[in-house]
């Protein structure tokens, strides 16, 4: 088990952020992700966490602020990822988030429940949920394309690392009595998964710790309405799914050949629309 996974240097990468229990979504992502591992070179799809905790809610309920109206289906959500990922192995990266923490040593979180992974965990029963917990003590924090200089992770590059062993050592267990606040200020595992923004010196001593030539940190857990942000360099932030409008949502499309120069440079190049039909509500010109 490896925390930080090394990606080839050949092939499309497909990268896509926050589903929380999307299934259209998703689907989506993959339909896209195999068209490119058809080609001569393949592909690589990593999603950097929060598959899973979506609401559940009433279309007459939706409030307007979680973007276009979806019903969060996480059990059908996660066997469709397990099932890609056996499809396509090493090629199907799923990174740690906050949300899958939830079941493996972290805090509660209570977003459309009082307890989220209960919530998961009552639908998936005694066996599903041995074998999801299972599965997510084997994902990783951190993937890194070392030729494309990329590295991506679930929240903003704000832990304070010396190198990748920093991560490799870093146990999950813990935190489950913690508040939300007391685990976004525990060290490395809080920032790996809770940090929002970070400065642009500890970007990029995070990413020079993961690998020397990287350049640009692509990541989610916050929710940006106009499909991406960049606070600052080297940070890009990204939203494929939760919490944003059809015609808004994004996700990054990249020649892992193909080293890349600065964020600016990767959202312009890289950014796709997840579904380009559907009109732009808070998406500025793309």
């Amino acid at each position: 088990m490896r925390r930080v996974v090394v990606l080839p240097e050949r092939g499309k990468l497909i990268v896509a952020t926050d589903l929380q229990g999307h299934v259209d979504d998703f689907e989506r992502i993959t339909s896209i992700f195999e068209r490119a591992a058809r080609e001569p070179d393949g592909a690589v799809l990593v999603v950097t966490g929060d598959l899973v905790h979506g609401p559940e809610l009433a279309e007459m309920d939706w409030p307007d602020y979680l973007g276009s109206y979806y019903e969060g289906d996480s059990p059908g959500l996660l066997e469709r990822a397990r099932d890609l990922q056996n499809r396509y192995p090493g090629r199907v990266h799923y990174l740690l988030g906050n949300h899958e923490h939830a079941h493996v040593g972290g805090p509660i979180v209570a977003k459309f429940f009082p307890d989220e992974a209960m919530r998961l965990e009552e639908l998936l029963g005694d066996e599903g949920t041995l074998a999801m917990r299972t599965w997510f003590r084997t994902w990783p924090f951190v993937a890194v394309a070392p030729k494309a200089q990329l590295v991506m992770l679930h929240a903003a590059p704000h832990a304070r690392i010396q190198s990748r062993d920093d991560l490799e050592n870093l146990s999950l267990d813990g935190c489950t009595g913690l508040t939300l606040e007391e685990m976004a200020a525990r060290g490395t595992l809080g920032a790996l998964l809770w940090a929002r923004t970070t400065s642009s010196e500890r970007a990029w001593s995070f990413l020079r710790a993961i690998h020397p030539n990287a350049r640009v940190a692509v990541y989610g857990h916050d929710v940006a309405r106009t499909g991406y942000a960049i606070d600052r360099e080297p940070m890009l932030c990204v939203s494929t799914s939760f919490g944003c409008f059809d015609g808004d949502k994004m996700y990054l499309e990249w020649d892992l050949a193909e080293p890349a120069m600065n964020a600016e440079d990767v959202a312009r190049l890289g950014l796709r629309l997840l579904h380009p039909g559907a009109p732009a509500v808070h998406r500025v010109a793309f």
